[in-house]
């Protein structure tokens, strides 16, 4: 039995492809702390691991994060998600704070079919490490990842 490093973890056998410990630690920021809005994560150019590839400050927007996913690339990324439940007009009654942090898993069509299978292949095991995820929410194209989506699942 081989030892492995702590910063490594393995998110999949089937894929092969292991989770840097930073991953874990953004996300417990966003978390625990809620340090960030959103964090985007990529596998790394050797589809050996999956690290953080950007990190939105907390006072960022869901269009921010729209913007930080490639066109033509793969990526996961958990945001997030304030919004208030109740009526407002209620009396006695007034809005409740919430928030949801949603597991994203953008694939868009016009990523490279290897990239695709590698994401597809790492994703179950990826998002068990980051204890803590709400809500899943797969997209391939802009329309399937907007603010009005994210409401949807909150309602």
């Amino acid at each position: 039995m081989g030892s492995m490093d702590d910063d490594v973890v393995q998110a999949n056998a089937a894929s092969g492809v292991a989770v840097n410990g930073e991953c874990k630690a953004r996300f417990q920021e966003l978390r625990t702390a809620r340090a960030h809005r959103f964090v985007v994560f990529k596998v790394d150019d050797s589809l050996q691991e999956v690290v953080v590839d950007k990190v939105g400050p907390r006072d960022a927007g869901f269009d921010d994060l729209a913007a930080s996913l490639p066109a033509d690339g793969c990526r996961y990324a958990v945001y997030d998600h304030d919004f208030t439940v109740g009526d407002a007009t209620a009396a006695g009654t007034g809005e409740a704070p919430r928030s949801k942090i949603f597991f994203i898993s953008w694939s868009p069509a016009t990523a490279d079919v290897k990239s695709k299978m590698v994401y597809a292949s790492s994703n179950e095991g990826f998002k068990k490490e980051l204890d803590g995820v709400q809500i899943d929410l797969q997209a391939t194209e802009p329309s399937e990842l907007t603010l009005d989506v994210l409401k949807e699942h909150t309602a």
